[in-house]
């Protein structure tokens, strides 16, 4: 079935782009089912993918200043597994293990096909409101408004960025709909895709927290290169960095709770 997956993503996505209705008087419940449908595609094409992808972390608070710096290897197989290997560390030994390592445990949950579904933006998850339309990254897109209906720890809230041509997420501006610790007192990420082909992957993620306690903790990940393979094509290979903001959607981003 993986063989004809990859000219059922193309077939559908023509499909798709000409049988659901003008893309001027869809409301925001429309435009993500549409996203929804071309997420799915894309999800039965996508055999596996990988990146190495940098870690970067700073506090500055009541303790003083502290940085640490993980370079990890980020292997996906379908339908759901992430295997995550620490290639090189620095600096603090403390947020290394007990931030950027519970970070990566956060993200091979949230990616188990339950916890995907669970916390999957679409309307039946979120109330959602179009708030209205914006260039980005030389795209036209619409601007939505997400607030989870359940608040969980892999939940979002806040707007998203979605290619009025692709129906994919380009960018997720918000904060967690939850707080993962007691000791969190804010916490607000801009998050950011690229495109391989037909998938778009993460490609920035920028998160600033501040603490109960005292201090601001900046967390910035580049997801760097990725290897792909995907159904019915060759392995290929894309710099995240050098696409930018231009995403404009996420094989796994849209399905994802959290950005990772």
């Amino acid at each position: 079935m993986k063989r004809m997956a990859w000219v059922v993503l193309l077939l559908g996505a023509a499909e798709l782009g000409s049988g659901l209705g003008s893309a001027q008087t869809m409301n925001a419940d429309e435009i993500v089912r549409r996203v929804m449908q071309h997420d799915a595609m894309r999800r039965d094409a996508l055999i596996r993918y990988g990146s190495e992808r940098t870690y970067e972390m700073d506090y500055k608070g009541p303790i003083g200043v502290r940085h640490a710096r993980m370079q990890v290897r980020m292997d996906y197989s379908a339908p759901d597994s992430k295997k995550f290997t620490v290639l090189s560390e620095t600096g603090s030994t403390v947020f290394c293990h007990q931030v950027i390592s519970r970070l990566m445990e956060g993200e091979r949950e949230g990616a188990l096909e339950g916890n995907r579904l669970r916390s999957m933006l679409s309307p039946e998850n979120d109330r959602l409101e179009l708030l209205g339309e914006e260039m980005f990254a030389g795209e036209k897109t619409w601007v939505l408004q997400v607030t989870p209906k359940d608040e969980n720890r892999f939940n979002y809230k806040g707007k998203v960025w979605v290619s009025e041509q692709d129906f994919v997420v380009m960018r997720i501006v918000g904060a967690p709909a939850k707080n993962p610790t007691w000791l969190m007192g804010s916490s607000n990420f801009d998050y950011t895709y690229a495109k391989d082909g037909e998938f778009w992957l993460p490609a920035k993620n920028h998160t600033v927290s501040r603490l109960r306690i005292g201090g601001e903790i900046t967390l910035s990940v580049d997801y760097g290169q990725y290897e792909v393979v995907a159904a019915g094509r060759p392995s290929g290979v894309i710099s995240a960095a050098n696409h930018g903001a231009g995403g404009r959607g996420a094989v796994t981003g849209v399905a994802v709770s959290l950005p990772q």
